[in-house]
């Protein structure tokens, strides 16, 4: 009896293994599916300009979209791109004009053409025939409905279909399991107490019907050391993407008040959804997106950035009450910077974590004006858009406000790079250095929208050697006006879990810390140096003044240490101190004087 007992329950055992690996090897089928209008597009470049396309591989700007990127792209069935949104805004007309710009050539030239009372910016459903895409109101109801048309964007007319009573924001474009039966999109419910739940909505007959699954929120941030005070928290876990990383298997990423977006699964398509946990993505109340490619990898876009931490808003002039309860946010100080990374294996690891685009207008001292009142408030590279293009380019919509918002194409091969050097050719156009000054609190209608104005920090000056050559100097200036006196340098490089990363330094009086991190920080950041992953200090005991040292960082995750050498010497090491998400991606540079200080001088960074 012992051994029928045994060999029952050793078959009973093979049985459901056979039966987890054959559902694992479901869940786990890579999804190759190419875009309908691909082929379309590719066939009407002309040889000069598929020769253009193909030149680009680092992310390039080809456009300035009308609209803040979220869901305002679209491709028609001919490969003609269209990007839908309103211009010449007046105090009279605040709206604008609706306009939309498009381009034949892959993006990589636009024009701009005027519309009225169209369908817009829609999703194609070849098979079927249909476009859709979500609306906020229909006619003189109001709630949450999808648009029909077999016309498509230029449609006058549309059939609405009503999916919820209640209204639903920030939805993106409706999208499509492998299997071709449902259609589902996203977007964040507005309730009775302003909470902003992520709600997955999705039909299995066409749109004739929408079914709705709410998903649980995620943990709002803590008021820990070095915050001394709430972040903006209602509606936590909102602005939620979707995308079917692998067959049957469903990711959602969910926008949130913590340091860290959260992350949903599902294994049935999104009937149901797992209880949201922190993921491998930081990032601060901003909004992600998630692409997936023909050959089934998944590139994904958010805003790799730690913003500083929540100051006393009760010391805080003119702070309104919704500040003060964390209702609206005071100042974004992590919008400035956006990234892109890759994975080869249905979410499961990631590659690049690369700079997709700095904002241009990061060291403003007009941050807070430009562009208002007549386009968006913020003033962002947060939020994405994204579509694949011919010869594995991508086109990508990112940010808020014309003075900030761009069109961009690259090359997924560029996320595979693992070395950058940087000798400052290029200016400051490859990192950041910008320091804060004082601003009005808040959203006003007058003066911007929860930023700060700005001002150059770490600038290109003569080399104090006496050479030719212009390097990038970081003082300290004790000036009023400043949120800090501090002055740094944050450069990104593509994301590793081992390497070397060196750098020229001359210090010339007093001190610097250099940190090693897997994410943005502010240059100005005092508490940088503590919240990274590893963190060194240099001073005159450690390196003579006045001329240039060759610094070297070797890091190793795995092993959780890293050591610094100066001129080929080995001089300390550092034990990782933080837990790291994907991999190591930045330096930061910071002169850490007391008191104004000539500082130090940069003249190269490198990661090997």
């Amino acid at each position: 009896m012992k051994t029928k007992r045994h060999l029952y329950y050793g078959l009973l055992g093979i049985v459901l293994l056979v039966l987890f690996a054959n559902v694992a090897g479901y869940a786990q089928e890579t999804i190759k599916a190419e875009p309908f209008y691909l082929k379309a597009l590719q066939n009407r470049l002309s040889e000069d300009e598929t020769q253009m396309l193909r030149a680009i591989y680092a992310p390039t700007v080809v456009g300035v979209p009308p609209s803040d990127a979220r869901a305002d792209m679209c491709v028609m069935p001919d490969g003609e791109i269209r990007v839908y949104g309103a211009r010449y805004r007046t105090p009279e007309q605040p709206k604008g004009i609706p306009v939309y710009i498009a381009s034949t050539d892959g993006g990589l030239s636009w024009k701009q053409y005027f519309h009225k009372g169209v369908m817009g910016s829609a999703t194609y459903f070849p098979e079927w025939g249909l476009w859709m895409k979500c609306a906020e109101n229909a006619g003189n109801e109001t709630g949450t409905f999808v648009l029909i048309s077999k016309e498509g964007p230029d449609a006058t007319t549309t059939d609405a279909v009503k999916v919820s009573r209640r209204k639903h924001e920030g939805a993106f474009l409706p999208q499509r399991t492998a299997d071709g039966k449902r259609v589902f999109f996203t977007a964040q419910q507005l309730d009775e107490n302003q909470e902003k739940p992520a709600v997955y909505f999705y039909s299995d007959n066409k749109g004739k019907s929408f079914q709705q699954v709410v998903v649980h929120q995620p943990e709002q941030q803590l008021v820990v050391y070095p915050h001394k005070d709430v972040r903006w928290s209602v509606g936590n876990g909102t602005e939620p993407v979707v995308c079917e990383v692998e067959k049957g298997k469903m990711l959602m990423l969910l926008r949130n008040s913590t340091d860290c977006f959260y992350q949903s699964f599902s294994y049935d398509r999104g009937s149901s959804w797992t209880v949201p946990q922190p993921s491998p993505f930081q990032g601060t109340n901003t909004t992600p997106f998630l692409l997936r490619l023909s050959d089934g990898r998944i590139v994904a876009f958010w805003n790799n950035s730690r913003p500083l931490p929540e100051v006393d808003h009760k010391q805080q002039p003119n702070a309104k009450e919704s500040v003060l309860k964390g209702t609206c946010e005071d100042y974004f100080t992590n919008r400035d910077v956006s990234h892109v990374a890759i994975s080869d294996d249905g979410g499961r690891t990631w590659k690049g974590v690369r700079e997709l685009y700095l904002n241009s207008i990061r060291n403003n001292a007009d941050f807070r004006y430009l562009g208002t009142p007549l386009s968006s408030n913020d003033k962002s590279v947060h939020q994405f858009q994204a579509i694949e293009l011919p010869y594995h380019k991508v086109l990508v919509a990112v940010g808020q406000n014309e003075a900030s918002r761009r069109l961009l194409i690259f090359d997924v091969d560029w996320l595979y790079e693992t070395e950058r050097f940087e000798d400052f050719y290029e200016g400051l156009a490859n990192v950041s250095t910008q320091v804060y000054l004082k601003s009005v609190v808040g959203h006003t209608d007058r003066n911007g929208h929860c930023a700060y104005n700005r001002t150059n920090g770490a600038v290109k000056v003569p080399d104090p050697t006496g050479s030719t050559w212009e390097v990038v100097q970081l003082s300290r200036i004790n000036d009023p006006r400043l949120v800090s006196p501090i002055q740094g340098l944050v450069w990104n490089f593509p994301a590793a879990m081992q390497g070397e990363v060196e750098t020229e330094i001359y210090l010339a009086e007093d001190a610097a810390n250099i940190s090693l991190s897997d994410c943005w920080y502010n240059p100005c950041d005092e508490y940088a140096p503590e919240f990274t992953l590893f963190s060194f200090h240099i001073d005159k005991n450690k390196m003579s003044l006045g001329q240039y040292h060759k610094v070297k960082f070797a890091f190793d995750l795995a092993a959780r240490k890293a050591d610094m050498y100066i001129d080929g010497h080995y001089v300390e090491s550092c034990t990782l101190k933080h837990d790291f998400h994907i991999g190591l991606s930045y330096i930061i540079i910071q002169c850490q004087a007391a008191k104004e200080s000539e500082g130090l001088y940069v003249k190269s960074l490198h990661k090997k």
